[in-house]
């Protein structure tokens, strides 16, 4: 089974893709919300070129554990995705994985796919 990840941003959509054979968590590709007004058909694009069968969404929550505002926005952006794809959709706790991304890389493009890789590889992790 192939997953995807998500990291969904204001601007930028990170997507990171793991295979429950090897259980690791790749970073794939980014997509930029502003320059793709298509941007949700690119990504079914994806989903169906890369056989996709579960997808995981980070979803951001403030340290205290309640929702912000980011919180809000991925919960519309989870419920757009219902209507549009026929898969399982898991939304994960993301708390500090963009910070963690952005300790690795210094493009901040690139974080998102790298926050997204996060995302799934915890996801990944408390399944084994």
């Amino acid at each position: 089974m192939k997953f995807l990840g998500i990291d969904p941003g204001k601007r930028y959509i990170g997507l990171a893709i793991a295979d429950d054979q090897v259980n690791i968590a790749m970073p794939y590709q980014v997509l930029d919300i502003k320059e793709n007004q298509s941007w949700l058909k690119e990504l079914v694009r994806i989903i169906n070129q890369e056989k996709i069968l579960k997808i995981v969404i980070g979803r951001p929550v403030g340290l205290s554990g309640k929702p912000t505002e980011q919180t809000r926005i991925t919960e519309q952006f989870i419920e757009s995705l219902k209507e549009t794809l026929n898969i399982p959709i898991i939304s994960f706790d993301e708390r500090l994985s963009s910070k963690m991304a952005d300790k690795l890389l210094l493009n901040q493009k690139q974080n998102h796919s790298v926050a997204a890789s996060i995302i799934l590889q915890g996801y990944l992790d408390k399944q084994s």
